[in-house]
């Protein structure tokens, strides 16, 4: 019920929105569709500035942009910066001709937290693949913003050569490339300098109306090895004689992973946790037929709290370890520090009602507040067992001891659990720049406080004498040769002589 994500939401007064036009889109059709997306986050009275950049991204991919969008103070606007994105989210869906996500800049800017990573060596399979969890993961609740790596593919010329015909003519797939290249992208052909002394490249390029077809591209002249009779130049034949030409489309990019072929289907959450989101989506790719050689896995956030609840298992681990070898070192017993250790479980379940009454959730955060809280609860436990043993060895009863403990140490119990409290309230509360990130750790660990304060006084006590009872009886089995033995030489008369004593029948010397 409580869910769980890698990273607590806070407001940052900050956020980023990432946009893509479709692939082969001009840098003027993209900088247009950006600056109308701009405008409207400009135009937002939750916004105080935005800065905007095209082209940016590892590629270079002027099809590609980023808009950095800092959010007025939280006191100044009515709406938190979940809250705004989540209306940025509905208003990008209905987006035409351009595509935008939104995530915070701590987030990595485009780093989407929802992950699969579809692997497999055949591209075309993995585009169906991806195209099957993609249309299973948009029916989860909460999923948003969703899209595949391989979901825009690039527009391109596919020039198939005759190899042995252009063999013939002296043609190699190089020369035909380098052609293609000169009348696509163009070539430096020199440079010139202006008035003011700077150099400017001159590159030679195919005119765009010459170059916009299949048709163009078939008339294109490539120089072959052999040579004209009447001119003694080289002798030219078009593209389209030695080669067929077609339209098609390729990925924008590829990516690997662990060196092999992969598409990642991605997206945001909002309105659920990660934990509940990552279990939906996993029950609806279950079905997923995957052919021999193909797997998938999650990454993103996802895999790092997997990671950290791993990391904080261990942690605990560690650290109850540590606690019993010093109690036990202290106490001078095994089972006594047992019964201090009681109380640790019972922290948890504060730590879980203090999520649920405040809607927070288990994250990196509120997970290091429970470690927190492994040092900090047994000590109420401390205070009552040390009283108890220091009441035993002045002759008192058990059960007079235990009493006299939980009415004379409930006031320094109080005390001290009240001081952690009051100390970490205004954390809890989550005041100031950034102060919902630091707030769950506060509020587990207050809730882990309180819980464990009322149920240490009844179940310590409880538990200290079954262990108590427990030990005297493993005690008595241990001794009980012991005892037969001595119970054996009383009754036949027989009693041991003391070290040192006079031996029966035998006469000291003078």
């Amino acid at each position: 019920r409580v869910g769980g994500q890698f990273m607590p939401l806070s407001d940052e007064e900050q956020t980023a929105v990432t946009f893509e036009t479709p692939v082969g889109a001009s840098i003027a059709y993209t900088r247009a569709r950006a600056e109308d997306i701009d405008s409207y986050i400009r135009n937002r009275p939750e916004v105080a500035w935005t800065y905007l950049a095209i082209g940016g991204d590892a590629q270079q991919n002027i099809n590609r942009g980023y808009i950095y969008v800092k959010l007025r103070e939280k006191h100044e606007r009515d709406l938190t910066q979940q809250q705004f994105e989540s209306e940025l989210r509905a208003r990008f869906a209905t987006l035409e001709g351009a595509s935008a996500t939104v995530s915070p800049p701590s987030m990595g800017g485009g780093m989407l937290p929802l992950q699969i990573n579809i692997q497999g060596p055949d591209l075309a399979r993995l585009q169906s693949l991806s195209e099957r969890v993609l249309e299973l993961t948009r029916q989860v609740p909460g999923a948003v913003e969703l899209q595949s790596s391989l979901e825009d593919r690039k527009p391109e010329f596919v020039v198939d050569l005759d190899r042995e015909l252009a063999a013939n003519l002296g043609l190699s797939v190089g020369q035909v490339a380098t052609t293609l290249r000169t009348v696509l992208s163009g070539a430096e052909a020199g440079t010139f300098e202006d008035s003011s002394g700077v150099e400017h490249d001159i590159v030679v390029r195919v005119a765009p109306e010459f170059r916009a077809s299949a048709t163009d591209i078939a008339r294109v002249p490539i120089a072959t090895a052999n040579a004209d009779q009447a001119t003694q130049s080289p002798a030219m034949v078009r593209l389209g004689q030695v080669a067929r030409i077609r339209m098609d489309s390729a990925p924008g990019e590829i990516k690997r992973l662990g060196l092999e072929r992969m598409v990642r289907v991605e997206g945001n959450y909002q309105g659920r946790p990660l934990t509940e989101v990552t279990a939906d989506i996993q029950a609806r790719i279950a079905d997923v037929e995957l052919p021999a050689g193909y797997r998938m896995s999650f990454g993103g956030e996802a895999t790092d709290f997997a990671e950290t609840v791993g990391y904080i298992i261990e942690s605990l681990v560690l650290a109850v370890v540590f606690i019993y070898l010093i109690l036990a070192s202290q106490f001078g017993s095994f089972l006594q520090p047992l019964a201090i250790m009681f109380s640790l479980p019972l922290s948890i379940i504060g730590v879980v009602a203090a999520l649920l009454l405040t809607a927070d959730t288990f994250n990196i955060m509120s997970m290091i507040g429970l470690i927190m809280l492994m040092g900090l609860v047994s000590k109420n436990a401390i205070l009552l067992i040390d009283f108890v043993n220091q009441a035993r060895a002045r002759g008192e009863g058990r059960r007079e001891a235990l009493i006299d403990a939980g009415e004379l140490r409930l006031r320094p119990i109080v005390m001290t659990t009240l001081a952690m409290i009051f100390g970490m309230l205004p954390t809890a509360l989550g005041v100031g720049d950034g102060g919902e990130f630091r707030a769950p750790m506060a509020r587990a660990v207050i809730g882990g406080l309180i819980t464990s304060t009322l149920l240490t006084l009844v179940v310590v006590p409880v538990v200290y004498t079954y262990f108590d009872d427990f030990g005297s009886r493993v005690t008595a089995w241990f001794r009980q040769p012991e005892i037969e033995a001595e119970e054996e030489r009383r009754r036949t008369g027989e009693h041991p002589v003391p070290a040192g004593a006079p031996q029966p029948g035998v006469v000291p010397a003078d």
